[in-house]
């Protein structure tokens, strides 16, 4: 290991356990430690893990669990509903840290959309009632989820297909839509970062720092250059104390699992709170996935999920697995497709793209009381990998909510203004008109880039 890998590991170690450490605090003084869990939270727990997970039963009004066998060996689980016919636009939707395919219980279940699409909720690998990886490694995941994408299209008449993600699923999103958008009519992409656009922003703040750094130490007495060089490193020292708790992850064993499993779950229950869900239990038996009586049929990989340790590891491999940035080899079957789509769309390769610009439209949303993302870090020089629009259609966005959490697809107004960001794609609607619709729900939301 050399020496700024060193520097850089143990300063991470000393921010995990400094942070690991407030939290424990804080779980302590609302009682986590000490209070008991009633007999009636149990029960209710164990109730909604039935009704969301029991394959013999429908998980929502008219949606059905499905299970998708990859080549790759590992299975997937999903839930699938609205109208199914060949002919209808495709809707998929992927959740993030700590959810399943239950997080987007309020887009599933509006009608509008429902009458409109086949949609398809996925549970990422590790989580919900899909199968595992050893390692959360960006070929194994963005392979999976790439294949079952075009499998579910194979069955389609229908080329519409559109992506709908949150947290994690948007690092995948974002990575799907960069190197793999020829799948998509459009990404809509909630709450996450750009891998490609925030090291851009890294590199560019350290480069400038370090420049006005070395020129002060040739003249220090102008304190100026010390100021500047903490105004270009300031949003990305932001967004690192945005990003703490994500140390605490980074521990070695057992630390990494602590912030996860502590309290009786005493972080999953912060989330509930911060996610305006409508019921702390339910929201449990969301992240947890099939409990024990409801395992049989489940890959095996959920069945050994039900030890808390293997849970928790299986989670967090999301974020010490590199998956944001490392380099997915792409599986034979979608270099085919890529190949393909590059000689049906005309591209000479003439004009060289920016690396990880999106290949399809997107819009994509941030909440402005989103507490895990510094705006000016994660979307500064967005426009520069936004796919030019033709017309007056297939535009790209940068939309703010405003009265939005990390969650804004669970409560109002933002759930609604979700299902109509969604709605206006199904219907073909773009631009002003678009605008107008989702304005409707929520006069206050911003538009602000438009290409």
């Amino acid at each position: 290991m050399g020496l700024a890998n060193f520097v850089r590991t143990a300063a991470s170690t000393v921010i995990g356990i400094v942070s690991l450490n407030l939290f424990v605090l804080a779980a302590a003084s609302t009682g986590a430690f000490v209070l008991p869990v009633g007999k009636k939270k149990k029960e209710e727990r164990l109730q909604a893990q039935s009704e969301l997970w029991d394959l013999s039963t429908q998980p929502l009004p008219g949606f059905y669990h499905k299970f998708y066998e990859g080549a790759d060996g590992v299975t997937l689980h999903y839930v699938e509903g609205g109208d199914t016919s060949p002919d209808s636009p495709l809707v998929i939707f992927i959740h993030g840290f700590p959810d399943s395919w239950f997080i987007w219980h309020h887009q599933l279940s509006a009608p509008t959309i429902q009458q409109k699409a086949h949609l398809i909720a996925i549970d990422l690998p590790g989580y919900g009632g899909s199968g595992a990886f050893p390692r959360a490694s960006a070929t194994a995941i963005l392979s999976s989820i790439a294949t079952f994408i075009v499998a579910q299209k194979e069955k389609k008449k229908s080329e519409s297909c559109i992506l709908v993600t949150h947290d994690w699923g948007s690092i995948i999103g974002f990575r799907l839509a960069s190197e793999a958008g020829f799948l998509f009519t459009r990404c809509i992409i909630l709450n996450a970062l750009h891998p490609s656009l925030a090291v851009e922003n890294v590199t560019r703040a350290t480069s400038s720092a370090s420049r006005m750094l070395q020129t002060y130490v040739r003249n220090p007495t102008n304190f100026a250059l010390v100021r500047s060089a903490f105004r270009s490193m300031k949003p990305f020292l932001t967004q690192l104390k945005c990003s703490y708790y994500i140390s605490v992850f980074l521990l070695p064993f057992p630390l990494a699992r602590q912030l996860y499993k502590m309290g009786d779950f005493w972080f999953l229950r912060l989330c509930s709170k911060f996610s305006k869900f409508h019921n702390e239990e339910v929201y449990l038996a969301n992240s947890f996935g099939p409990s024990k009586s409801e395992a049989d049929g489940y890959p095996a990989a959920v069945l050994d999920r039900q030890d808390v340790n293997k849970r928790a590891d299986q989670k967090i491999a999301y974020y010490r697995d590199n998956l944001w940035l490392s380099k997915w080899r792409k599986p034979e079957n979608i270099q085919l497709i890529a190949a393909a789509s590059e000689n049906n769309s005309g591209f000479t390769g003439l004009l060289e793209q920016k690396e990880g610009s999106f290949k399809c439209p997107v819009t994509i949303v941030y909440a402005a009381r989103d507490t895990a993302f510094h705006r000016r870090f994660c979307y500064e020089g967005l426009e520069e990998y936004l796919l030019p629009s033709k017309g007056k259609t297939g535009k790209s966005y940068l939309v703010c909510f405003p009265k939005a959490r990390h969650w804004p697809m669970v409560s109002s107004p933002g759930r609604e203004s979700v299902d109509m960001l969604i709605e206006s794609e199904l219907e073909g609607i773009d631009g002003e008109d678009m605008k107008e619709k989702v304005w409707a729900v929520d006069k206050e939301i911003k538009f602000e880039i438009e290409k």
